[in-house]
C-alpha cells in the first residue's frame, strides 16, 4: 500500500515526466500550460484537503444540510391541514417531518455549531424534550391513523425561530466595557 507520502511522490514524478515529454514534443508553450494545469489542479487538491475539516468537522460525510434550494415552509398552510386530518400521521412522517428536520440541522448547525445528525443528545438538549420525539431519529409512533396536534406544529415552528434567530450583542463596545 501507498502512503500519502508515496502517493505523493509518485504523482510529482508522473507530472514532471509528463511536463518533461510535452516540453520535448511540442515546445515551451504547451510545456507552461500544462504545468499551469498542474498548478491548478495541486490548488484545487490542497484546498479541498484543508478545508475539509471547516465543513464536516472531519468526519468525511456528505453535509448537504440545504441542498440545492433554501428551505422554507412556503406551503405551511395546505402542509398544517393535511398533517392535522385524519391521515396526519403519515404525512408529518413523509413529508413534514423531514422539511422540519432540514430547517432544524440548519438552524443548529449555523446558530450553535451542532449537528442534527452527529450530535443528537446536545441537538435535543437545544430543541427540548417535549419537542424532541417528533424530531428525533425515530418518528412518534402516533400510528397510521393519527392525527398531529396543532398545538404541536405550532411550538416546532416557534422554537425553530428562537433556534434560528441570530444572537444580538450588546450595544456596549469595548471601549465602553473598559470604563
Amino acid at each position: 500500500m501507498l502512503t500519502l507520502r508515496g502517493l505523493a511522490l509518485l504523482g510529482g514524478a508522473v507530472a514532471g515526466s509528463g511536463v518533461l515529454l510535452v516540453l520535448l514534443f511540442d515546445g515551451p508553450a504547451a510545456a507552461g500550460a500544462l504545468v499551469a494545469l498542474l498548478v491548478a489542479a495541486a490548488l484545487l487538491v490542497a484546498r479541498y484537503v484543508t478545508g475539509a475539516g471547516a465543513l464536516d468537522a472531519g468526519h468525511r460525510d456528505e453535509v448537504r444540510l440545504l441542498r440545492t434550494r433554501l428551505p422554507g415552509m412556503g406551503e405551511w398552510r395546505r402542509n398544517v391541514s393535511t398533517s392535522t386530518g385524519s391521515d396526519g400521521a403519515l404525512y408529518y412522517r413523509a413529508v413534514l417531518r423531514p422539511e422540519l428536520r432540514h430547517l432544524y440541522a440548519a438552524a443548529l448547525a449555523e446558530h450553535h455549531q451542532v449537528s442534527l445528525e452527529h450530535q443528537p443528545e446536545r441537538a435535543a438538549e437545544l430543541i427540548g424534550p417535549e419537542l424532541w420525539p417528533w424530531l428525533g431519529p425515530v418518528p412518534p409512533g402516533t400510528g397510521p391513523d393519527g392525527e398531529v396536534p396543532v398545538d404541536v406544529l405550532r411550538r416546532l415552528v416557534d422554537r425553530l425561530e428562537v433556534l434560528g434567530a441570530p444572537r444580538t450583542r450588546s450595544p456596549r463596545t469595548a471601549k465602553d466595557q473598559a470604563t
